[in-house]
């Protein structure tokens, strides 16, 4: 409870789904999914702490969660902040000053949490809450380690299987049946492209579209594995590549690497980002992202960002997404993202590997 007694708080109260399944230790789908499901985790200074669930959810946060002290309410018979107000009155947190994930409640609970009880002080604690998730244990990084190499597997054997006349749908199936085989609970996004759809960031694969022999395929995928996920992408030749696509494609490779080898302690975010600017400029390669890069955990962009102005200083333990982007002169876009955690003296990679700087072509089989 070091973060309520710093902010002078009389409890914490985490309610985001990111948040509520850190603090309770209890992944509940639904909360994340079914916004009006709502989920309070609340740790009072002075007192045990408990949680406000659905009634639904009740058996799997009292498997999962070192809370014991667990309160239901009734779907749709009940209003969930309701439930709230009456167990913080209850528990005399009906006023004073309470830390809370404003970025996250609904007007319409901040309403009638504040006209039910409107002696309380609300202080947005959110990203006080995320900066805690941002130091991984050894656990939460042996896990990331093990979702993002699965992942990372499935895309070489996935693209090792494509060949000149596959649809982008079946190319990306590939790698989504590759995920889940591996141990996935299912995929959480599959961005997948080819030639001018690949400067559309988020692009989903489309069934009719067969990339050409001189286009280039770009994704950014990811499954999931329970509360956490895993965020990798890469781009490939559909064959034939061009000299100009080929250098562009070793200038990214070459800035991302130059990148990830800053990393140590004491660096600041924002550092990371100025100097793959650098890099970019100094391969002569167009630079166009708002962040190079962002922390990983039970949140996909997790605090802190890779750009600038976010001064957080880079400490042992965090887990971060290292992912610049940049245009050829036809307007393609390339992009390689690796995840690594911050060391002692610096990281370790936590993908088999970073892209090979050579564009690899579909069909074409990559080890490590």
């Amino acid at each position: 409870m070091q973060l309520a007694k710093a902010h002078g708080l009389d409890a914490l109260i985490a309610m985001s789904p990111e948040n509520f399944t850190y603090v309770t230790g209890a992944y509940v789908l639904t909360v994340k999914q079914i916004r009006p499901r709502q989920a309070f985790a609340v740790l009072p200074v002075n007192a045990d702490p408990f949680a406000v669930i659905c009634k639904i959810e009740e058996g799997t946060t009292r498997s999962e969660s070192w809370i014991t002290d667990l309160r239901t309410y009734i779907e749709f018979a009940d209003n969930p902040i309701d439930m709230l107000i009456e167990a913080l009155k209850g528990a005399g947190l009906g006023k004073g000053r309470l830390g809370m994930d404003l970025d996250y409640l609904p007007a319409s609970s901040h309403a009638r949490l504040m006209a039910a009880l409107p002696e309380l002080t609300l202080v947005n604690t959110t990203e006080e809450i995320a900066a805690v998730r941002a130091i991984k244990t050894d656990m939460e990084v042996d896990l990331l380690e093990k979702t993002t190499k699965q992942t990372h597997q499935a895309v070489l054997d996935a693209m090792a299987a494509a060949k000149l006349g596959d649809s982008e749908r079946q190319m990306a199936d590939r790698i989504a049946t590759n995920i889940i085989q591996g141990g996935a609970d299912g995929t959480l996004f599959m961005c997948f492209s080819s030639g001018e759809r690949t400067a559309e960031p988020h692009h989903i694969a489309e069934i009719d579209k067969f990339p050409q022999e001189g286009e280039t395929i770009r994704f950014d995928v990811g499954g999931t594995y329970g509360a956490y996920a895993s965020d990798f992408a890469r781009t490939y030749s559909a064959g034939s590549p061009s000299d100009m696509q080929k250098q562009t494609y070793a200038a990214l490779c070459d800035a991302q690497k130059a990148t990830i080898e800053a990393v140590k302690p004491g660096v600041l975010a924002e550092d990371l980002f100025h100097l793959c600017v650098a890099e970019f400029d100094k391969h002569g390669i167009p630079f166009h992202m708002p962040h190079i890069g962002h922390s990983f955990g039970v949140e996909l962009h997790e605090t802190p960002m890779l750009r600038p102005g976010d001064k957080t200083p880079l400490k042992p333990g965090m887990v971060i997404n290292i992912e610049p982007g940049t245009r050829d002169e036809d307007g393609a876009m390339y992009h390689t993202e690796d995840l690594l955690v911050v060391t002692d003296t610096g990281f370790r990679l936590l993908t088999l590997g970073l892209a090979p700087r050579e564009l690899p072509v579909i069909g074409q089989t990559i080890t490590y």
